[in-house]
C-alpha cells in the first residue's frame, strides 16, 4: 500500500489501543525464550528485550524497509537487532543502531557478531542522543511505540517502554529531530500501527515541515488484529 496515509473508520479507539498495549505485554510476560527464529535466521534474545515473537511487526519491517547496498542506516529502538543485522546483511555498509535499553545495545552486538555482520555498531542513547556528532544516515527508523498511554498516566518503565509512549513524547522527539541525522538525500521512515494515534502523526508531523506517507501496511499472526504500517516522512 502506497500514497498519503488516512485515518480510517477501522481504527481502534484509544481504549482499544490501551487493551491491546496490556495484552502484548501480558504475552510478552509469558515469553522465555532466549533464542528465537525469524526472517529465516536464528536469534538470541536475552532477558527484559522486546521478544520479536509476540508480533509481526520486526519480520514486517525487516521485509518493508528499502535497504540498499551502500548506503548508510540508522535505527533508533533496535531491540534484539534484527533490523540492524537485515539491513547490513543487505548491504548496507554502515549501520548504527541505538536504545534506551543497555540489554537490547547488547543484544543488538551479540546478534551482529552470531551473523558476521561486522558493519554494526550499536550504543546506548535516548532517541538520537548516542549518534556521532555531524554522521548522517540515507535511512533513518525507528518501530516507535505503538500505543499512547492515556491523560494523566504515569510513564510507562521497562520493557513497557516499547509498547506504551507517554504524551508521544517519543514521536515527537524523533520528528523533531530526524532532520539533523540525515544526508541530503536521506529518507525518514517510523513504524506505527492502527493501534497509533493517526491524527496525532499527521498533527506532529506537520509541525516540524513533514508531510506523511503511508509506504506499507500488513496484518498477520500472530497478532493479526493489529495492521502493523511503515510510514515515510516527506518534506513539505
Amino acid at each position: 500500500m502506497t500514497g498519503a496515509a488516512d485515518p480510517t473508520a477501522s481504527d481502534p479507539t484509544a481504549a482499544d489501543g490501551y487493551a491491546n498495549g496490556l495484552f502484548i505485554l501480558s504475552r510478552m510476560a509469558r515469553r522465555r525464550e532466549c533464542q528465537f527464529t525469524l526472517l529465516g535466521r536464528s536469534w538470541e534474545l536475552l532477558p527484559g528485550v522486546f521478544p520479536p515473537t509476540v508480533s509481526a511487526a520486526t519480520a514486517f519491517y525487516g521485509r518493508a524497509l528499502p535497504f540498499r547496498p551502500g548506503t548508510a542506516f540508522l535505527e533508533i529502538g533496535c531491540g534484539s537487532g534484527v533490523i540492524a543485522v537485515q539491513a547490513a546483511l543487505a548491504g548496507c555498509s554502515r549501520v548504527f543502531a541505538t536504545d534506551v535499553d543497555p540489554s537490547a545495545v547488547e543484544n543488538t552486538r551479540r546478534n551482529a557478531r552470531r551473523h558476521g555482520a561486522t558493519g554494526v555498531t550499536a550504543a546506548v542513547g535516548d532517541v538520537f542522543s548516542a549518534v556521532p556528532p555531524g554522521e548522517h544516515y540515507d535511512i533513518v527508523f525507528w518501530n516507535l511505540p505503538y500505543v499512547n498511554l492515556p491523560a494523566g498516566h504515569p510513564d510507562a518503565t521497562g520493557i513497557g517502554r516499547t509498547v506504551f509512549d507517554a504524551g508521544h513524547r517519543c514521536l515527537r522527539a524523533y520528528i523533531q529531530g530526524v532532520r539533523t541525522v540525515l544526508s541530503p538525500e536521506g529518507r525518514a521512515f517510523l513504524g506505527l500501527g492502527n493501534i497509533s494515534d493517526h491524527e496525532a502523526l499527521c498533527r506532529i508531523a506537520d509541525a516540524y515541515g513533514w508531510a506523511v506517507r503511508l509506504r506499507a501496511a500488513a496484518s498477520e499472526e500472530p497478532d493479526p488484529e493489529v495492521e502493523h504500517r511503515l510510514f515515510e516522512l516527506t518534506a513539505r
